[in-house]
């Protein structure tokens, strides 16, 4: 499917969201020690059938993320039933590029905020989320818009305009690689014609989104994200 100009624009020369055309991953070396790794230990979860226990924020293993070189998420989709570990490929400005072993991808801009999926189906192409991270930075409450682009199931672009209201919910206790953390938690609610949805981010004491549940689209739902490691 050829690109329209609007997604050239928002393109990796000038955004760098686009993981397909920025760069492949898979030979990466800190992908192979995930898979290395993982697949050691038996652990399941992934864009694969899982032949062990399934990932999870609370229960990942910290002998694994210690063993893991470099920064490491875990990206779970639970309406797909899988989850993966994830190593940072790329770096261009804000956005950070991230890879899992499974060759999903993702880009995470200002404040940890999703702005793309590659692998999932039917991916978000590219998102403006500028306003939502400097609200959350200041832990602005009220509303904000975002600009997103995803495929639906003629794999044609959606531009949408979604209209959000952002609250501050207050501390939050989250366990993480078994390890408890109390962090702040802030909601929040769009509406895009028939989709009404909640994004949700737990941000620590510095302001860094260390965990998130953040909306796809209504066939993939959201993507909790925790950052396991810096």
């Amino acid at each position: 499917m050829a690109l329209s100009p609007f997604l050239r624009l928002l393109g990796c020369a000038a955004l760098a969201v686009s993981l397909a055309a920025c760069g492949d991953g898979r030979s990466d070396p800190l992908v192979q020690g995930v898979r290395t790794i993982v697949g050691a230990t038996g652990l399941g979860g992934g864009a694969v059938a899982a032949t062990g226990p399934a990932l999870t924020a609370a229960t990942v293993p910290p002998a694994v993320v210690a063993q893991l070189q470099g920064p490491l998420i875990l990206v779970e989709a639970t309406r797909l039933g899988s989850a993966s570990l994830m190593t940072r490929v790329g770096q261009n400005g804000p956005d950070a590029t991230w890879r899992s072993p499974e060759d999903w991808g993702i880009t995470l801009g200002a404040g940890g905020l999703l702005r793309s999926t590659r692998g999932l189906g039917f991916d978000l192409m590219a998102t403006d989320v500028r306003p939502v991270a400097a609200a959350l930075a200041a832990r602005r409450t009220g509303p904000v818009d975002r600009l997103m682009v995803r495929l639906d199931g003629e794999a044609q672009e959606l531009r949408e305009v979604h209209s959000c209201t952002l609250r501050l919910d207050g501390p939050e206790p989250v366990v993480i690689a078994g390890a408890s953390r109390s962090l702040t938690r802030m909601t929040e609610t769009c509406q895009a014609g028939a989709d009404r949805y909640e994004n949700i981010y737990r941000l620590d004491s510095a302001g860094r989104t260390i965990q998130s549940d953040q909306w796809v689209g209504p066939e993939i739902g959201h993507l909790r994200i925790t950052r396991l490691k810096e």
